[in-house]
């Protein structure tokens, strides 16, 4: 059985090699060590980005939404923790690397489209919501907080990444987004 102390112990290389072929299973590593493998990975490609080789990119895009959806199969995260967390680990990388449309993990219009299939709502219904969101209950706000969650890690990419046709894209949600709780 692999535990995280072994994946721990690889590479960058090594380990993306691994988990972009699916090693481990899911069913190897208990349901905790996948929350720390999403981590690991995460920690070695922020840190290691700027030295990567760009052959090397398609494999830890791979290997990250291998990771990410056994982390979700294994029940440490949902899918809209899953999101987020691609959405964070790509501002990570465009603070040190340029974007690239052939590796789903730099492709800013990706990303920007898995934001848009995880919102709870659309930009118009957030901010009719979000006028008095005080008076709404727990399970409005909690949508609202979903959408602002979404969206900080997504408003910076986009600051990052200029690009036209993004900025059209999440401008109602720009303008939204200070009003959300």
């Amino acid at each position: 059985m692999t535990y995280l102390k072994d994946l721990a112990l690889l590479d960058l290389r090594s380990l993306s090699e691994a988990l972009a072929s699916h090693s481990p299973a899911v069913s190897e590593l208990p349901a905790g060590q996948w929350l720390g493998v999403v981590e690991l990975l995460t920690l070695r490609l922020t840190d290691e980005c700027a030295d990567l080789p760009a052959e090397s990119w398609v494999t830890c895009s791979n290997a990250l939404a291998y990771t990410l959806e056994a982390a979700m199969n294994s029940g440490s995260i949902d899918h809209h923790e899953s999101v987020i967390r691609r959405l964070n680990i790509a501002v990570s990388l465009f603070m040190k690397i340029p974007p690239n449309a052939e590796v789903d993990i730099l492709d800013p219009t990706h990303l920007v489209d898995l934001l848009f299939q995880e919102l709870p709502m659309s930009a118009d219904q957030a901010l009719g919501l979000a006028e008095n969101w005080r008076s709404l209950d727990i399970t409005q706000i909690r949508s609202l907080r979903a959408a602002k969650n979404l969206l900080s890690p997504a408003l910076r990419l986009a600051s990052l990444v200029p690009n036209e046709a993004l900025d059209q894209r999440l401008k109602s949600w720009r303008e939204v987004f200070p009003a959300l709780p």
